[in-house]
């Protein structure tokens, strides 16, 4: 990465941050001293978030899905979110806030990411935000969960400095589509991401008709990127590649 590159794009993550937050002064010294404690974000939007001590390991969690808003859930209207890796529910509770009227389904089975997720939740009042502390595969198989707690890439596929939990994992059908017109899914599961795609491109049947897709992709994951975005389209998705803040993207869109 040159150094021009570099600048561009601390200058580009400062103004995002100062824009979204109105306690940024505050929010820049936790991100460059890891001794200082932030008790929670506040958004320009009333939003407030909780982030997982020290917020310059945990930076990515808040940063990606809420203040640059990377997904664009704010330019979106569906009446179904669903969250997949949900984390801490930077991205969920933007959702749940922008969104009142939608239901938001959150998919986190890390335990300690989950609570403070629930955390969260309770702190912005939101009522339509459902936590589901299950991973999410494309069979609902029984997987091993690797936990690797702050500022890790928890997951199902990496396997390497985690804590191993057996788990019971979930498919998407465990949740009701129906009378849905429009669904925003909303991937960031370290590698999982390719088994979702091919269950969503699957079971479209039980999908509302219109859907919007927005997926954090990972080098690790099984499938291919060319491959799932040339299956997005012969499912009838509109899909493309995006490289945001040096860190890769599908997103899709049907109907």
């Amino acid at each position: 990465m040159n150094s021009f590159h570099l600048v561009r794009r601390k200058l580009a993550t400062v103004a995002a941050t100062v824009r979204a937050c109105s306690n940024w002064p505050a929010v820049a010294r936790a991100r460059l001293d890891a001794s200082v404690t932030l008790e929670a974000l506040r958004f320009r939007n009333g939003l407030q978030l909780r982030p997982m001590q020290p917020l310059q390991r945990t930076w990515g969690e808040i940063f990606e899905p809420a203040i640059a808003d990377v997904y664009g859930i704010r330019v979106c209207e569906p009446d179904l979110i669903v969250d997949v890796g949900a984390n801490i529910g930077a991205f969920a509770c933007l959702a749940g806030h922008t969104h009142p009227r939608a239901q938001v389904h959150a998919f986190e089975p890390s335990a300690t990411h989950a609570d403070l997720l629930e955390a969260n939740v309770a702190l912005n009042c939101l009522t339509n935000v459902t936590l589901h502390r299950a991973p999410v595969t494309k069979n609902g198989r029984e997987v091993i969960f690797s936990e690797l707690g702050a500022g890790g890439a928890s997951g199902i596929i990496l396997h390497e400095n985690g804590r191993a939990v057996p788990m019971q994992s979930v498919s998407l059908d465990c949740l009701d589509f129906s009378g849905r017109q429009s669904a925003f899914l909303k991937l960031d599961c370290e590698g999982a991401e390719g088994e979702i795609i091919e269950w969503i491109c699957a079971n479209l049947t039980l999908l509302p008709p219109r859907i919007e897709l927005a997926c954090e992709y990972h080098h690790w994951c099984p499938i291919p990127s060319d491959q799932l975005l040339m299956m997005l389209r012969t499912h009838g998705f509109q899909a493309e590649p995006r490289t945001l803040f040096d860190e890769s993207y599908l997103f899709a869109s049907r109907g």
